[in-house]
Order: structure tokens, then C-alpha cells, then sequence
């Protein structure tokens, strides 16, 4: 458009210049073969300017006749594109609020208007897995990795692929697919993370170690490293935990050791530790673990490992020792907790009242006194001979909102894995809250119990 506005301003000029030229006074004679013509200047000029302008008019005329087509094809392309962006955009929308069909058929319409995109064809298979046609997921992916495909469209179809087989729990085809992947993005993050918790899943250690060390080489920052390694780790030590020798269980304590070394604030890690100090014998080294834990963040699962690690001990010795693990964070929920069930264990119902007093007066501004506390309640009043008040204390904790735990997929577990029993992936398994309070929502997951040595 800017072009053809600049031609339409000189060519006005020029012919404003021809009519200029044509009143200028004067002949001009032009002798051609002997031939002599005579002429008024002006005229002459002016029908030089205006030869110019007939010129350069069919110029003009010929280019546009010429590209013609090409711009009737753009202008086809660029509403083809338009359409099928918003077919892309209504497949987009109809996915996230999870309506399959609207989805399947805005997929079509884009991937009938952009044939050579990938976008298309990954909505259509999104399309396809969330009507459960798994299969026509697969063929939409395979599609994706044809001869005319882009490296990265190859990549998106193979992580397809990938997931697909993670789903129908095909783990030889899911490691296939991820290495085909690495061979075009050798530091795709996705992949390597992929190889890494099959390797896991299969106990191949000096495979998942490999893969750690291109986790590295990928550009991955140290921390991150660092974490994932401290899972690798606790995994082995929950692989050691099965065979019940005494070998094991201290390949298990170097193990979670070296998880807690790579990543300080690991619970599990530090918990697992602690527990298997106890069971060697060593309470003091167990003590050690815990109290640098708590000083820097009380937690659930470490109280729960300091109750196990005192489990024998004399009520009057456990007293003195959570004084001593909490007076460095006294004032934290989980420290009064932890003290008032001691002094339940140790029968003692007037300080346990005292403390449970102090943790439930928040709560009870907005009713929502959390189960856990409940329990704990119906037990301190059950021990100081009030049992109208326990029942009453049982009945709100079957209404009461559970606290948090370790959840996996949305689902509550009834304790850490570092690999989830729910999705199969590596370190997935977090500390939080559950979508439901229903009891029915917990997932009991496989632990191996840890002996403690007897109280002398």
C-alpha cells in the first residue's frame, strides 16, 4: 500500500511537471535521416514527461498482473490461517474446560486449515485422551513424527508417544521413545527425567547415575541436581529397607546420609536417618539429626520419627529430651504437639490439657478445629476420666478437616515415597493438603518397619 501511494504521488508530480513544460516558449528542431521536424519545445518536453508516465503506468500494470496471483494465494493463506487459528483457540478452550467432543471437532477444522502445523494434531490427541480414545491419541503423535515433520515437532510427537506408554504401563517403549528424543534434544530435561525414574523404577543404579550426570550436563542448576540426587538416593536407602539385615539397614543409613548431605531440608532423608541411628543403638546420634532439623523447621514427620526413636525410653527421660529438641523453637504448633503427646504417653492430663488448651484456642474463632488436634483433645479428656467430653471431641474430628500430609496425585498417603505409587514418578510425592477430607482418599503405601533396640 505504501508503495503504491508513493507511485501515485510521482506520477502526479510528473504530470504537474508535464503541464509545466508544455506552455514553455521556443521551437526545437529534430533533423532524423535528412528529415527535418520542428516542433514547440514545451510540447516537446511535456511529451517526454508524459512517455515516462505511460511507461512507467505499464510497468506498473504488468507487475500487478504478474503478482496478481501470488497475492489472491496470500490473501487465501492469511484467512486460512485466520480460521485456523481460532479453531486452535476454540480447542484450546473446549480442552481446559473438558469437553472432548467440542475439542475433536475445533481440532479438525485447524488441522484441516494449517496442515503443516503440529499444534493441531497435539490438540487432537489431547482431544482423543480426554474422550478415552487412547489408541487415536497414539496415531495423531505417530503422525506427528513423519519425513516432512521439524526436529521439534518430532520431539512433541515422541513425548506423546512417551506418555502414552507411561499410561498403558509400557516402560520398555516409554525408554525408547525418551531416547529417540535425547538423539534430537540431548538435553531435553523432560527425557532425562524420564530415563532417570525408569531407571529407578527398575533398580538400574548405575544407569540412574548416568543419567544424573547428563542432568548436569544439560545446564541444570546445581541445586536442582542436587535435589533429584537426594531422592535417587532415599530411593536406594527404601530399596535397602526391604531386606531386613543388618547390612542393609546400614547401607540404608549411609544412603539416606548422603540424601540429606545433597539436600539439607529433606525430611524424609533426615527422618529415615534418625529412625536407623535408633535401631543401631545410636539414640545420641539420633537425637543430634533431629534437634539440627527442628531448630531450623519443625515438622510432622519428624516428630512422628522422634516418637519412634523414645519409644522405649522412661517417660521421666522423654520429657526431659522434648524439652530439649523444642526449646529452640518453642512457640511452633508442631512443638506443642510434640509435648502434649509425651505427656499423653507419659499420663500426664494436665499438662497435656494445658498445651492442647493453647493450641485449639485459635481454631475455635472459625470452628475448624483440625482432626489431629481433635484426637488428641478426645484422648486428654478421655485420661482425666471425662468421657461425655472425648465423645464429644471423637464426634468433631469425624467432621474436622484433616491436616496436612503427604499427598501424591491429590491423593493422601500414609507416608513419603520417592518414587509415587500413584503416577510412578520420581520425587512427585509432597507435603500438603488433600482435595477431600473422606478417609477414603488414603493411600496406603508399602514401609518397611524399623526395629528399635530395646530399653536397658
Amino acid at each position: 500500500m505504501i508503495r503504491m501511494t508513493l507511485w501515485l504521488m510521482l506520477i502526479a508530480c510528473l504530470a504537474g511537471l508535464a503541464a509545466v513544460l508544455a506552455n514553455i516558449q521556443g521551437d526545437a528542431q529534430i533533423i532524423i535521416a535528412g528529415y527535418q521536424l520542428a516542433t514547440p519545445i514545451g510540447v516537446l518536453l511535456a511529451g517526454g514527461v508524459v512517455s515516462v508516465l505511460l511507461i512507467g503506468g505499464l510497468i506498473l500494470a504488468v507487475q500487478f498482473v504478474l503478482h496478481l496471483p501470488q497475492r489472491l494465494r496470500a490473501g487465501r493463506q492469511r484467512k486460512r490461517q485466520e480460521h485456523g487459528e481460532q479453531a486452535l483457540a476454540k480447542a484450546l478452550m473446549a480442552l481446559a474446560r473438558g469437553d472432548g467432543v467440542a475439542a475433536r471437532q475445533a481440532t479438525q477444522l485447524a488441522r484441516h486449515k494449517l496442515p503443516q502445523k503440529a499444534l493441531p494434531r497435539l490438540m487432537a490427541a489431547q482431544a482423543a485422551i480426554l474422550q478415552g480414545l487412547p489408541d487415536e491419541a497414539e496415531r495423531e503423535y505417530q503422525h506427528m513424527m513423519s519425513d516432512t515433520a521439524t526436529p521439534e515437532q518430532q520431539a512433541l510427537g515422541l513425548e506423546g508417544l512417551y506418555y502414552s506408554a507411561r499410561r498403558r504401563g509400557d516402560d520398555v517403549a516409554a525408554g525408547a521413545y525418551a531416547a529417540q528424543v535425547l538423539q534430537l534434544a540431548p538435553n531435553s530435561l523432560w527425557a532425562l527425567d524420564g530415563l532417570t525414574a525408569l531407571a529407578v523404577k527398575g533398580g538400574d543404579w548405575p544407569a540412574v547415575e548416568n543419567w544424573m550426570r547428563r542432568w548436569a550436563r544439560a545446564g541444570v542448576k546445581r541445586d536442582v541436581v542436587r535435589a533429584r540426587r537426594a531422592i535417587v538416593y532415599m530411593a536406594q536407602a527404601q530399596e535397602q529397607l526391604f531386606d531386613d539385615t543388618q547390612h542393609a539397614r546400614a547401607a540404608a543409613l549411609r544412603l539416606a546420609e548422603k540424601a540429606v548431605a545433597q539436600k539439607s531440608g529433606l525430611v524424609p532423608a533426615i527422618a529415615l536417618a534418625a529412625r536407623l541411628s535408633a535401631a543401631a543403638g545410636n539414640l545420641p546420634k539420633a537425637c543430634r539429626i533431629l534437634a539440627q532439623a527442628w531448630s531450623r523447621q519443625p515438622h510432622a514427620e519428624l516428630a512422628q520419627a522422634w516418637l519412634d526413636c523414645y519409644a522405649d525410653q522412661p517417660s521421666s527421660k522423654r520429657m526431659r529430651a522434648v524439652s530439649s529438641l523444642t526449646g529452640k523453637n518453642s512457640a511452633h504448633e508442631e512443638s506443642h504437639i510434640l509435648r502434649a503427646r509425651v505427656a499423653l504417653a507419659g499420663q500426664r492430663w494436665a499438662l497435656a490439657q494445658t498445651l492442647l488448651e493453647k493450641l485449639r484456642e485459635p481454631y475455635e474463632e472459625t470452628a475448624q478445629v483440625p482432626r489431629r488436634l481433635c484426637l488428641l483433645l478426645a484422648q486428654s479428656e478421655a485420661g482425666a476420666g471425662d468421657k461425655a467430653a472425648a465423645q464429644l471431641w471423637l464426634d468433631r474430628a469425624s467432621r474436622a478437616p484433616l491436616e496436612a500430609g503427604w499427598m501424591a496425585a491429590g491423593l493422601r498417603l500414609e507416608n513419603w515415597q520417592a518414587i509415587c505409587p500413584v503416577t510412578g514418578d520420581l520425587g512427585t510425592v509432597t507435603w500438603g493438603h488433600a482435595l477431600s477430607t473422606s478417609p477414603a482418599l488414603a493411600v496406603n503405601t508399602e514401609r518397611p518397619t524399623i526395629s528399635l533396640p530395646a530399653h536397658q
